[in-house]
């Protein structure tokens, strides 16, 4: 990482206070702090200055030389789940690729309008290695709320990942409703604070954390009482059960300790808390 110009500056002056033929040559201690016998202006600073400033930019120019290698390194190794997630992401809805290739022509378009056809705004990749498919789960975004994608965005995008996908690798496409999630919880509360008032920010607390975990993140029972018991008059939480609800699937899912969403994102459903004075 590139050093600021004034550190660079430092290092040198520090170096020629320290060389005891300049000291004797200005009539200085050796070691003495180079403010205090050299001003801003005087021609020795000026020098210092400038050749610093060149030294930054050098620096600076490894920096983003090595930031762009490590990107062409990391474009073209495109076996990983991460790759096929950050080509995902990079989906634009009503466009078409520059022929075989996998990338697109945005010549002519400004930020606003790649942002705009950009409509993959959350995926995952992870492979199932006992069937050796890549199961990629995906979302877009409505007013900051998650969001499936709708069915023609989603056929687009699987004609897209038939196109960059490589030869061989099976891709299971996920893209539905948040899985829904119910819980029950007693808490037993401070009892000179009003139970309504510890009620709803547990309430709150609950349906933050579960719709703003990190897209495909793992739920624990743990972390959600750790969230609660941050409350301001809460004294102990208890879990009595978590459940969730899967898009198609009749019968909820009981949650011993964690659940990662099926869907990539939680919404939250019917959140039962039990208040109980702490005595």
């Amino acid at each position: 990482m590139a050093r600021t110009i004034a550190e660079i500056k430092d290092s040198m002056t520090a170096d020629l206070m320290r060389n005891p033929d300049v000291a004797r040559a200005y009539g200085f201690e050796t070691g003495a702090a180079f403010s205090s016998h050299f001003s801003k202006v005087s021609v020795e600073s000026l020098l210092f200055y400038i050749v610093a400033c060149a030294i930054w930019v050098l620096e600076n120019l490894f920096d983003q030389h090595r930031h762009d290698v490590e990107q062409r390194i990391e474009a073209i190794i495109p076996h990983r789940p991460k790759w096929y997630r950050d080509k995902v992401l990079g989906f634009m809805k009503d466009k078409t690729l520059v022929p075989d290739t996998d990338h697109y022509d945005t010549s002519g378009m400004n930020d606003g309008d790649i942002e705009a056809a950009r409509v993959v705004k959350y995926a995952a990749a992870s492979e199932n290695a006992d069937a050796s498919i890549l199961t990629i789960k995906v979302a877009g975004e409505v007013g900051g709320v998650r969001q499936p994608l709708d069915a023609d965005t989603e056929i687009q995008l699987l004609a897209y990942i038939g196109e960059i996908k490589d030869a061989g690798v099976r891709v299971n496409l996920v893209n539905q409703t948040a899985d829904v999630f119910h819980c029950e919880v007693d808490v037993y509360y401070d009892a000179m604070l009003l139970p309504e008032t510890v009620e709803t920010q547990c309430r709150e607390t609950i349906r933050n954390y579960i719709e703003n975990l990190p897209f495909n993140g793992e739920y624990s029972n743990m972390a959600l009482v750790d969230e609660l018991q941050k409350i301001e008059g809460v004294r102990i939480v208890e879990m009595s059960g978590a459940t969730t609800e899967v898009d198609g699937e009749s019968t909820p899912t009981d949650i011993d300790a964690r659940f990662t969403p099926a869907a990539g994102y939680f919404s939250a459903g019917n959140i039962i808390v039990n208040m109980k004075s702490y005595k």
